[in-house]
Order: structure tokens, then sequence, then C-alpha cells
């Protein structure tokens, strides 16, 4: 055996175990690498949200200097079981929380409570969030909320599952309009037989 031989042959051994060893960590790494795509779909199907619907949402116009905004939808649970709405949140670009609050009378004074246990939506039934009762309230506004603009909130239930929607920026609606919307939709409201 030559000389060169024989400084070859524990670098061969060498190279070997470690062709070895590298074989067994990338096929560990790449059954890491499935496993972890594979959590990632289980979580992606836990989040999809199909079964809760967010209607005619809005967030309250405020104006440019305001810390706190208010969001206001109806939550349609359209399946078979009931829904809480555990927490929502908005990007930090908007404002540092949202929570969820519902409006009491105390003392003939209105004030502002979180609900922190969040609000239960029946199976088949809708709860709705509008000024004087249920809101989201956004606070630690960035900038303030300009008619026109929209906000993205995510909703967070029970049931790990969350809607993430894009919700319009608008003026509350004034109280003179209000009735005769309230009334068009009676009137213009149609059964076919």
């Amino acid at each position: 055996m030559s000389l060169f031989s024989k400084s070859l042959k524990p670098l061969v051994i060498l190279t070997g175990l470690f062709s070895l060893s590298l074989s067994g960590t990338i096929s560990a790494h790449g059954n890491d690498h499935d496993n972890h795509h594979k959590l990632k779909e289980q979580h992606k199907h836990t989040t999809k949200q199909t079964d809760v619907m967010v209607m005619n949402g809005y967030a309250r116009a405020t104006f440019a200097l305001a810390k706190t905004g208010a969001v206001y939808f109806t939550l349609h649970n359209q399946s078979k079981s009931d829904k809480t709405l555990l927490s929502v949140s908005v990007p930090q670009g908007i404002a540092s929380d949202a929570q969820i609050h519902t409006t009491v009378m105390q003392e003939d004074v209105m004030k502002m409570r979180e609900l922190t246990e969040g609000v239960k939506v029946k199976a088949g039934q809708m709860a709705t969030f509008e000024p004087g009762g249920r809101h989201v309230m956004l606070l630690g506004l960035t900038k303030g909320l300009e008619e026109g603009s929209d906000i993205a909130l995510t909703l967070k239930f029970d049931d790990a599952s969350e809607t993430k929607v894009r919700l319009p920026v608008k003026k509350e609606p004034s109280a003179k309009k209000e009735p005769s919307a309230k009334k068009e939709t009676g009137d213009g409201h149609h059964h076919h037989h």
C-alpha cells in the first residue's frame, strides 16, 4: 500500500460515516419537514372558517387624533353547533388592541364593559354588534379612522376557527336616514308564490 492510499483510507471511512449520518439527518429533517407541513395543513384546516358569516360590518369614522374607535357588524352562525366569538384582533398598524365590549346602563349612566367570556352565537342564529350595544372597541389607534378607508379584522372562535374580514370605515348613519331605511326594507319586501 502506498503512503497515499494509507492516508486516504481514514478519510474515505470518515467521509462514508459522515455521508451516512448526513443522510440520516436529511431523512429525519425530511420527515420533520413533512410532519411540519402536515401540521400546517391541519392548522390551516382548523382556522378555515366557512360557517360564521360577517354581515353589514363597518368601523365608525373618527376624528384624526382619536385613540379609540368602534366596529359594528352582525354575525350569522350558519353551522349546526353554537359558536362563541372569543376575541378580535387588528393589525398593529391600525390599533394596539381590539376588545369585545357591551354598553350597559348603570345608575342612569351608559358604561362600556369588556365581554371577557366572548359572545355566543347559537346554531343558525345571529348576534348583532351595534351602537348602544355590543361592539368591538379599538384601543390605541395609530391614526384616526378615515371615512372611505377600510380595516382588517380577525375574529377568533371557541372551536379554533377564524374569520378574516375587511370592513369599510364610514360615518354613523344619521337618525333621519335610519327610519326611512327601515321603512324601505319593510315596504320593499315581497313574497313570491
